[in-house]
């Protein structure tokens, strides 16, 4: 029985290449990106290098996400990915990587290794869908929400990982909607604050249906890198719609809700929503794909890979 020799593995052979000097910071990144990448970033001989730094950082620290934790910080210091380790050399990002993983330099290469074998299995798989939303600028790699019904007011909470699509993003436009009835006034009545990783700045009222906040973040992002925030929203209307989707206008990975109901005063039926047009949430038409709320008043739900346009959640319905 044979072993496989790291060398043998194209991937990992070019990921090698990258990281050495200032990783994926070097000047002359764009003339040593080996073709297997080139290949699985869709990078093509006419792309500028900027270009062509922009399809190999994203791809990269998309797939490092996937890895666990101890594999990802180690891909991504060794790729010069991590914004506490940009910039440095491949032996200060090591020995960087060595301290938090509490290892030698030794068990912190072994670790790279691993990371970058790792990689070669994913960067043989077909890419992901690009973003198609004309504000491209970051994606959400994971988010969570929690909806809280059984006070008054009704509040949502969110928390987002986030990953930027260009250098020096500072702010994150959220869009919020809560479906006016008749007598609405004239704008959706929604508040905002943020919990952590950033400070909502500007509120703009867009229908009686729509708001938009406007998120600064702490500092600047660099192209891939990640970021966490947490904000609460507060709909000031009494009377809320049957249901809680999320609607993704931007790429998004992973999207886990639980929302808690009124104990005393539960809903008779809770469905799935799993990626259906915005009018199908209107007509509030039963998916069949029925869900129980647990003895404390709760249901949760996962989903991945979410398709831009599509709505995902749960809908919900009282008495008969």
């Amino acid at each position: 029985m044979g072993t496989t020799d790291e060398h043998t593995l194209p991937f990992v052979r070019e990921l090698n290449e990258l990281r050495r000097g200032r990783g994926l910071d070097a000047a002359d990144l764009h003339l040593r990106i080996g073709p297997c990448l080139r290949a699985a970033c869709a990078i093509t001989e006419a792309d500028q290098p900027a270009a062509a730094r922009h399809k190999l950082v994203l791809r990269l620290t998309e797939l490092c996400g996937r890895l666990p934790a101890d594999l990802r910080l180690a891909a991504l210091a060794a790729l010069g990915l991590h914004e506490e380790a940009a910039g440095e050399f491949l032996d200060r990002r090591i020995s960087w990587l060595a301290t938090v993983l509490d290892r030698d330099p030794r068990t912190a290469r072994r670790r790279i290794d691993l990371a970058f074998r790792r990689l070669d299995e994913l960067l043989g798989a077909p890419a992901s869908r690009g973003d198609r939303h004309p504000l491209a600028g970051w994606y959400v790699e994971s988010m969570k929400a929690m909806l809280r019904l059984d006070h008054d007011p009704p509040s949502l909470q969110e928390e987002r990982r986030i990953v930027a699509e260009t250098d020096e993003l500072d702010e994150l436009i959220l869009p919020f909607s809560v479906p006016a009835g008749p007598g609405s006034g004239p704008g959706p009545g929604i508040t905002a604050d943020a919990l952590f990783g950033g400070e909502v700045v500007e509120t703009r009222p867009v229908s009686a249906s729509h708001a938009q906040f406007v998120l600064r973040l702490p500092s600047p992002l660099r192209l891939g890198q990640r970021h966490e925030y947490g904000i609460r929203f507060t709909p000031q209307r009494t009377e809320l719609r049957p249901y809680y989707v999320m609607t993704p206008l931007r790429r998004c990975e992973e999207f886990t809700v639980r929302v808690r109901f009124d104990r005393a005063a539960p809903p008779s039926r809770v469905w799935r929503l799993n990626g259906v047009p915005g009018r199908v949430v209107d007509d509030g038409v039963d998916s069949g794909d029925a869900l129980t709320v647990n003895r404390v008043g709760e249901v949760g739900l996962e989903f991945h890979d979410l398709h831009q346009g599509l709505s995902y959640g749960l809908q919900w319905s009282f008495g008969d």
